[in-house]
């Protein structure tokens, strides 16, 4: 039987299941079907309740896997097929290229200065974030190589500029590409890294377990509400958080979408969208403490910016919650029950004018603030239809994964020897993702078979 396990997903808590399980001596294969490790984690500023530096806890972890003798880290990959047999899994999995040689590729960046198109990022759009067809997913990622956009080597983005894709010889059939820049670039490096004409890769393993750490995601608000989408000073919380990070878009300066200017109010709308047809429908636990870290560090960035949050219940569950809460109480951040109902935009200073019932006097107000945020909530990640379709597992009715028991059997699956932990339960926070992580690793690595 084979003693190797399978981790599906690569954030906080995949890289501590798979630390966890290859210091036991098992081997582990990470797999994550984005070009780097790190998950949600690697793009936040803080964490709560103690405000330390995100990529610096996670980054030395990330550090560590990819040197790990046991570890071996497969990224840009899915999941096909998955085959129980009486003691193992078989697995096939496609390795999607990234059409760069990750050997010789040392994130030296000129192919990135060389590539003539910036699109907006896929996190960071809605506050100004670009990257390039050819980029790397944030500084500290692992591997840190580059990758190509599929839609820049396709030919599918000739008209906003880009110069690969206009050659009347396919890229598989020509190894000396004259019109890349990225190519060109590169070459001049000493380097030789870009491969447009690498294909995908099926691999085939075989794992006594398998642990799903899928992770979640932040609910995008539905265009109009509270003005999002009609207004570019309305953003969501997961928007501001990287806003207000060093390593995001605007190098950690706290300024308006709109024209740019330095924000002295910020509003913060808890539940944004709860109990609406297109809402998330239940408490997603860590919005209210995310938006007291977000007030904290803002008064950090400079005290003088006026912060108020509009709340209908506060969730404080965990260690040191309440005090954190407390700490943005004492920092001057006004906290006010009640029930927005509607925001207008001033078209000359795109200050933004809050509408809503103080839900504790039943009076009808209004405030103007020059940014408001939206705590929209954490979803599901949008893999696990298709991963409990290829492993042969359930999704409860808000698409988490189904445990086989709460109480008895936390972690387990119906399937025996496939476990569960972090976002692929729910929502949850990094230090609990952490928990279950350890959990669910000694639950693989001790799998003896069915």
């Amino acid at each position: 039987m084979s003693e190797s396990i399978m981790i599906i997903g690569a954030g906080v808590a995949g890289i501590n299941c798979a630390l966890n399980a290859a210091d036991y001596g098992t081997k582990v294969y990470l797999v994550d079907d984005t070009p780097s490790i790190g998950g949600m984690m690697a793009r936040l500023d803080k964490t709560f309740p103690t405000n330390d530096c995100s990529i610096c806890i996670e980054a030395p972890q990330m550090y560590e896997v990819d040197n790990h003798p046991n570890i071996e880290i497969l990224t840009n990959t899915e999941i096909r097929k998955v085959k129980k047999t009486d003691a193992s899994f078989k697995v096939r999995l496609v390795k999607k290229a990234k059409f760069i040689d990750e050997e010789k590729c040392t994130a030296c960046g000129a192919c990135m200065e060389a590539c003539p198109v910036a699109i907006p990022d896929e996190m960071d759009g809605k506050i100004g974030g670009k990257r390039k067809l050819i980029y790397m997913p944030f500084p500290q990622a692992v591997p840190n190589v580059a990758v190509v956009d599929p839609e820049c080597r396709h030919g599918k983005m000739r008209e906003d500029g880009a110069c690969v894709g206009g050659c009347v010889v396919d890229c598989s059939q020509c190894r000396e590409c004259p019109i890349a820049l990225c190519v060109k670039a590169c070459q001049k490096e000493g380097k030789d890294a870009v491969r447009l004409w690498q294909s995908n890769k099926n691999l085939n393993l075989e794992v006594k377990s398998i642990v799903v750490a899928s992770g979640i995601m932040d609910a995008k608000p539905a265009e109009g509400l509270h003005g999002y989408g009609v207004h570019q000073n309305v953003i969501t919380n997961m928007e501001f958080e990287r806003l207000m990070n060093a390593g995001g878009p605007t190098e950690g300066h706290i300024i308006r979408p709109s024209d740019g200017k330095h924000v002295k109010k910020i509003a913060w709308y808890q539940c944004a969208g709860r109990g609406l047809a297109d809402g998330v429908p239940y408490c997603s636990k860590v919005c209210c403490m995310v938006a007291a870290k977000q007030t904290i560090i803002t008064k950090e960035h400079d005290p003088s910016v006026e912060t108020l949050i509009y709340y209908n219940d506060l969730k404080a569950y965990g260690k040191g919650f309440w005090g954190f809460y407390e700490k943005a109480k004492e920092n001057g951040v006004r906290y006010i029950k009640a029930r927005p109902y509607d925001v207008f935009e001033d078209p000359e200073t795109r200050n933004l004018t809050i509408r809503y019932e103080d839900v504790e006097t039943g009076n009808l107000m209004k405030e103007e603030v020059e940014l408001l945020v939206l705590s929209t909530g954490l979803i599901p990640s949008d893999r696990n239809k298709r991963l409990a379709k290829v492993l042969k597992i359930e999704l409860d009715n808000l698409g988490f994964f189904k445990e086989e028991d709460p109480m008895m059997a936390p972690l387990e699956t119906k399937a025996k020897g496939i476990y569960l932990c972090g976002g692929a339960t729910g929502p949850i926070d990094i230090a609990e993702s952490v928990v279950q992580a350890g959990a669910a690793s000694m639950k693989a690595v001790l799998r003896i078979g069915d």
